[in-house]
């Protein structure tokens, strides 16, 4: 076995590794909003990666334009790069899911809000993609809600959903929902 190959294995174990730390502490410890607690925000490593794409893409951008006989690919892919990063940025700063005793609120990628009351749901799906459970929720106004109820605590949007299916209508505000016992088969790790 030649030195390269063991060097290769070394790095791309590392960063697996590190890769599995990440998503694991991630996980355990979720992103909340300091001014609302209740808010879980997209990961903290999204914003790292969009100002990293940020200062590659200017960085880059600085080089092919300042330099005449730069090829054109140069110049897209740098500016492709630094638009990427922001996309990154505002999308961290955007998106939140607020989960509570009745209505879950939530601000899309563009910053539209919405707050959809459990009895204004009007489908919702849970499937697996690529090993992960994904939620799909619609209202009757059209706002969507789509994220990873691993990756999200909504145990409260979760029991609601239960609810409905056994009785056949959401519950009301008298109704008990959430907490409890059935708070804890859906474990998201937070």
């Amino acid at each position: 076995m030649s030195t390269e190959l063991i060097l290769k294995i070394v790095i791309g174990a590392l960063v697996a590794g590190l890769l599995a730390v990440g998503t694991w502490w991630a996980r355990k410890h979720p992103n909340r909003s300091k001014e609302y607690p209740e808010r879980l925000r997209l990961p903290k490593v999204v914003p790292l990666i969009g100002w990293l794409f940020l200062g590659l893409g200017l960085l880059m951008m600085l080089v092919s334009f300042a330099y005449a006989p730069s090829p054109l690919g140069a110049r897209i892919t740098a500016v492709a790069i630094f638009l990427a990063g922001l996309a990154f940025v505002l999308m961290y700063r955007n998106w939140y899911v607020a989960p509570r005793a009745h209505d879950v609120a939530f601000r899309t990628v563009l910053g539209k809000e919405h707050v959809v009351p459990y009895s204004d749901i009007a489908h919702y799906q849970v499937q697996v993609m690529k090993g992960q459970p994904i939620l799909t929720v619609k209202s009757v106004n059209g706002a969507k809600l789509r994220l990873n109820i691993r990756s999200f605590n909504v145990a409260t949007l979760m029991t609601a959903i239960d609810f409905h299916k056994v009785t056949g209508h959401w519950p009301a505000r008298a109704d008990e929902v959430g907490g409890g016992p059935e708070a804890e088969k859906y474990p998201s790790g937070n």
